[in-house]
């Protein structure tokens, strides 16, 4: 009786994931999320020679477009505003939106089961590069960047878009454009990661290394 409850409760070890996945996932989630404010940061105090963060949380504007019941509004609803430049005469804004942060988090998590599966499969088979898959995650990298909404402003407001592409030195019609396009190149690397984790998973398991 007593071993037949311990058997009920017995969690299988291989339901576990291993740290090193749990590791990889959450160092290329905190990757994906803090790169764009870095960067923009980075740039602003390069063109502008300020950098003075300030921040506030939209609550309102957040609480209007969730429950306006549209889909975009809500992918748009910012969560998070910050102001590069405080004092200056033009506000140099990032914005977290709602959308941009569940992207970024999948796309973070499928880069880091990736890497990490890639990883563990060097170790045991000698065959194969990991160049292929760094490639695909500087690209989802960049793609997060890119698709962030920062904007050069009057004052604060919504609507950015390709702000970090912007201070590169591209012109503002281009650089939304580019930005619009991350957005759906983001979702294609989150099929591109996935696949390639099921993928590097079916040769662990063929290794017996799974």
């Amino acid at each position: 009786m007593v071993a037949l409850a311990q058997h009920s409760f017995a969690r299988p070890t291989a339901a576990v994931p291993p740290a090193q996945e749990v590791g990889w996932v959450l160092a290329m989630i905190l990757m994906v999320l803090a790169m764009p404010p870095a960067i923009y940061g980075a740039l602003t105090y390069y063109r502008f020679g300020i950098f003075a963060p300030s921040y506030y949380v939209p609550h309102e504007a957040f609480w209007a477009a969730v429950t306006a019941g549209d889909f975009t509004a809500s992918f748009a609803a910012p969560l998070l505003s910050v102001n590069m430049t405080s004092g200056d005469i033009l506000a140099n804004m990032y914005s977290v939106t709602l959308g941009q942060y569940a992207l970024s988090i999948a796309l973070g998590a499928a880069m880091g089961l990736a890497m990490a599966k890639q990883v563990r499969l060097l170790k045991v088979c000698s065959a194969g590069a990991i160049g292929g898959t760094s490639a695909t995650t500087g690209a989802g990298l960049f793609s997060t960047v890119a698709a962030s909404s920062t904007g050069i402003l009057g004052c604060c407001g919504a609507g950015l878009a390709g702000g970090v592409l912007t201070l590169l030195g591209v012109s503002s019609n281009v650089a939304g454009q580019l930005a619009g396009a991350s957005l759906l190149f983001q979702l294609a690397l989150i099929a591109v990661f996935a696949l390639l984790n099921l993928r590097f998973a079916a040769r662990l398991k063929g290794l017996g290394a799974a």
